[in-house]
């Protein structure tokens, strides 16, 4: 069977431009060609917590009790020993946004493109021979038309190597790697929104980028 290369796009903060909204916003993905012993893990760890009276249907960073956090950093470190899995993320630092790209419709795709670009500058002329991309289910339909346009775009014109390519919007209850993902891009997050680099320690070994738009950027525009 061919390489499959699957890609878990997962993102932190929130589209408000005002001095109200966070501060940045980090669109993250854990890149990977399987694991099973990952899921397998995760599967163990909810089934050890249910035991205990803990009833969940997924692991989710900002939820989740230190408890819980730790013991699912602790299953994401040691599998960065085996390398099974890649970290990409791209900050924005939303009060250098210029106000004529906020919108939408040409905000996201410009960051999605950075995104992919560098995930799969990696893999051209590599082993995979697939590509599929999950993201967890996007309620609001304005937006998951742009985030499926993007993708489907970016995929289908501007990658040098052609392949085969599946877009889906899934729970991230029904997805383990979904909710590794969650965890990975709240590590950055907190990072870059806090300094807090606790979390973000426990899997820096996996992680491949993490890219500042506006890095070079002097205007603040609030």
């Amino acid at each position: 069977m061919s390489a499959v290369l699957k890609i878990f796009i997962d993102e932190s903060g929130n589209f408000d431009f005002s001095p109200g909204g966070t501060r940045y916003f980090v669109l993250s993905a854990v890149s990977t060609l399987g694991c099973a012993d990952l899921g397998k893990e995760l599967h163990e760890l909810k089934h050890a917590l249910a035991a205990g009276g803990d009833d969940r249907q997924r692991f989710h960073a900002t939820e989740d009790l230190q408890s819980v956090r730790d013991a699912v950093f602790t299953i994401l470190e040691d599998h960065t020993k085996h390398e099974c899995f890649n970290v990409d993320a791209v900050v924005v630092q939303k009060n250098k946004t210029n106000p004529r790209i906020r919108e939408l419709e040409t905000f996201y795709p410009r960051i999605l493109k950075i995104l992919l670009q560098y995930i799969l500058r990696r893999w051209e002329g590599g082993s995979p021979r697939r590509i599929v991309v999950w993201t967890d289910q996007i309620g609001h339909k304005r937006k998951r038309r742009v985030v499926e346009k993007a993708i489907k775009t970016y995929l289908a014109n501007e990658l040098r190597v052609r392949l085969p390519y599946h877009l889906y919007h899934h729970s991230s209850a029904s997805e383990w790697w979904l909710q590794a993902a969650d965890y990975c891009g709240w590590s950055v997050y907190k990072k870059w929104t806090d300094g807090e680099t606790r979390p973000f320690a426990r899997i820096a070994q996996r992680v491949s980028s993490q890219f500042d738009v506006f890095a070079q950027g002097s205007t603040m525009y609030y």
